[in-house]
């Protein structure tokens, strides 16, 4: 079969959010929502969160005693 006739599995994963920050999440995909005038997930805010800012997460948490 060719390649491009191929179905791809995708590399999606699940993770829980809970609570207090499953709301924040909420909060923040509506307010980017509104201000782009577009449909804005919740899942492309973690998407952005992990693209941008994984790093200084990293460092931080290395960094807590």
């Amino acid at each position: 079969m060719l390649n491009f006739m191929k179905k791809q599995k995708r590399a999606d994963t699940t993770v829980a959010i809970n609570g207090e920050r499953n709301t924040r999440l909420q909060k923040a995909a509506l307010d980017v929502s509104i201000a782009k005038q577009q449909i804005f997930k919740m899942s492309e805010v973690v998407q952005y969160l992990i693209d941008n800012y994984l790093e200084d997460a990293v460092k931080d948490l290395k960094n807590q005693k």
